[in-house]
């Protein structure tokens, strides 16, 4: 019997959703797989361990027993606190032992520390930086760091020397050896020191002359330096001294200077010379007056003055004693209107004058001045 309306052929429906689930299939397990690579990616990059360089040097190269050593360096990735330590080995081959200081970097990975090692000879050192999490452990390339042998170094010469004159100095350096610079410093303060001279080169005995332009006037300071070389330490020698004098200046100023004391003497002796009375005349106390303000004057000026010569040091230190006697009594002198209060004054003063006379002599022998003249 016919049948109307629409007509499904249920067989070839059933084969199309066979074949389309069929192909889902394989879609589903690649995004599977897809899924479990990408989480095993995921973990992989997540906890995986990232390596660490580092890059160091040690301050020099050299040290000499008990010097300073400064080691730095930086550890890339930078990261703070990660800890670095030292081993030292008496070859690049090892074996390689711990030392005891250690640093840890800031935050940019950098590091440094400073301190005197304990060495008995050289040795090559390296850095270790510990791991810190994902960071693995790394060993830097080693330096080596040479043991100098300590020297030594003296330096004869100064004394008191003529301005203008060049001085010379002997350099003697211990352990003797051949080629080593020396040069020479020099200071005013013993604080600041410049270099002086032409650097020289010791002989096989250690010995060196070196030669250094005369300073100004005054007292100076020497001491001689051997620079480090790549078997022996740097040294600095004990401070000489060098007091450089003027001869012709003291001398000049020696004359200027007694010139307005004995000017004052001619004319206080003028003034004694007129006739007198029972009192002391006063043309004679003015007199002694205007002479103990030139006394005063004379002492303070020989006193003031820095460059006397080590020859007359000590005479000037005696003129200046006498003087200052002398311009006290004239002192007194210049109140006294009785001849009781005058005549023991007189006698003090005549003393300080005589000695002072024999003082004198002495100074102007020492600056080569001519003596004075007895009429």
């Amino acid at each position: 019997m016919a049948t109307g309306g629409l007509h499904l052929d249920t067989s070839e429906t059933g084969a199309t959703e066979h074949r389309r689930s069929r192909k889902l299939v394989p879609l589903i397990a690649s995004a599977a797989v897809l899924v479990i690579l990408a989480a095993i990616g995921v973990y992989y990059v997540a906890f995986r361990s990232l390596p660490t360089t580092v890059s160091w040097a040690p301050s020099v190269s050299a040290i000499a027993p008990g010097g300073e050593l400064t080691v730095s360096g930086r550890v890339t990735p930078a990261e703070s606190g990660r800890l670095v330590t030292f081993e030292s080995a008496s070859s690049a081959q090892g074996p390689w032992q711990p030392m005891p200081q250690s640093a840890t970097t800031d935050s940019r990975g950098r590091f440094s520390i400073s301190y005197k090692p304990q060495l008995t000879g050289s040795i090559v050192m390296r850095v270790v930086v510990d791991p810190a999490g994902r960071y693995l452990a790394v060993t830097g390339q080693s330096s080596p760091v040479r043991l100098l042998t300590l020297s030594s170094i003296r330096l004869k010469g100064g004394g008191t020397v003529p301005t203008k004159t060049a001085i010379k100095f002997t350099v003697a350096v211990d352990p003797p050896s051949v080629g080593r610079t020396v040069k020479v410093e020099q200071s005013s303060d013993k604080v600041r020191w410049i270099p002086v001279g032409a650097v020289a080169k010791t002989k096989a005995n250690g010995n060196s002359v070196v030669s250094v332009p005369g300073p100004a006037v005054g007292v100076w300071s020497y001491r001689a330096t051997v620079v480090q070389d790549d078997k022996f330490a740097a040294a600095v020698s004990p401070v000489v001294v060098a007091t450089i004098e003027d001869i012709k200046a003291a001398a000049a100023t020696y004359i200027r200077i007694i010139n307005g004391s004995n000017a004052a003497l001619a004319a206080y002796k003028k003034a004694a010379t007129t006739t007198y009375d029972s009192s002391v005349p006063a043309s004679w106390r003015k007199a002694a007056g205007t002479f103990s303000t030139v006394e005063t004057k004379t002492a303070a000026q020989l006193r003031v003055y820095g460059a006397w010569p080590h020859s007359v040091k000590s005479l000037i230190d005696q003129m200046i004693a006498q003087v200052v006697i002398s311009a006290d009594s004239l002192h007194q002198m210049s109140a006294a209107t009785s001849w009781e209060k005058w005549t023991p004054e007189v006698a003090q003063w005549d003393a300080a004058g005589t000695e002072a006379a024999r003082v004198s002599t002495l100074i102007r022998q020492a600056l080569g001045l001519p003596q004075r003249s007895t009429s």
